[in-house]
C-alpha cells in the first residue's frame, strides 16, 4: 500500500527541512526548494488491527522567515500539504479541513513553550508536526470515514 503527499513550498530555505516519518521512522528529510513536490510512503496492510501514523515535521524556521510590517504579514516560508492519498483514494479532506491535527508550539515557534493543538487546513506555518493517523486494515478504516 502507499500514502502520498504533494507537498507546495512558498520559497526556497535551505535553513528549513519538511522531515515525514512513518510510524515515528524517518522516511526522508528535505530543505524547503519552492514548488510543488511529491513525496510516498509505502507501508504493508495488516489484518489484525493496527495504528499507523504519518508525521510531517517542519524544523529550522525562525523569526527572519516571515517579514511583518504595520502588523501584515509581507512575506513568510512555509509548506502547503495540497494532497493526501491513502491506497490511490484521495483523503485530503479529512485532515485538511479543520482536523485537529497540528501539533506546534506557538507562532513565535517557542521550542520551550506548551505543545499546542491546531485545526489544520493544510498550512504548515511554524515549526511543528502534522499527525495523518489512520488504522489498518485499511478497508476498515475506510468504511469508518464513509458511514
Amino acid at each position: 500500500m502507499l500514502t502520498t503527499l504533494t507537498v507546495e513550498y512558498s520559497a526556497t530555505n535551505v535553513d528549513i527541512f519538511l522531515d515525514i516519518f512513518f510510524n515515528n521512522n524517518l522516511v526522508t528529510s528535505n530543505t524547503f526548494i519552492k514548488g510543488t513536490h511529491q513525496y510516498t510512503i509505502e507501508f504493508a496492510d495488516t489484518d489484525e488491527h493496527a495504528e499507523q501514523c504519518v508525521t510531517v515535521n517542519m524544523r529550522g524556521k525562525t523569526e527572519q522567515h516571515t517579514i511583518v510590517e504595520n502588523n501584515q504579514i509581507i512575506s513568510d516560508v512555509y509548506a502547503m500539504i495540497k494532497n493526501i492519498t491513502i491506497d490511490e483514494i484521495d483523503v485530503t479532506d479529512l485532515y485538511a479541513q479543520g482536523q485537529p491535527c497540528y501539533y506546534h508550539v506557538g507562532s513565535n515557534n517557542n521550542q520551550n513553550g506548551p505543545i499546542i493543538v491546531d485545526e489544520f487546513y493544510g498550512f504548515i506555518g511554524v515549526n511543528g508536526d502534522v499527525k495523518i493517523e489512520f488504522t489498518t486494515p485499511i478497508w476498515k478504516w475506510f468504511n469508518s470515514k464513509c458511514s
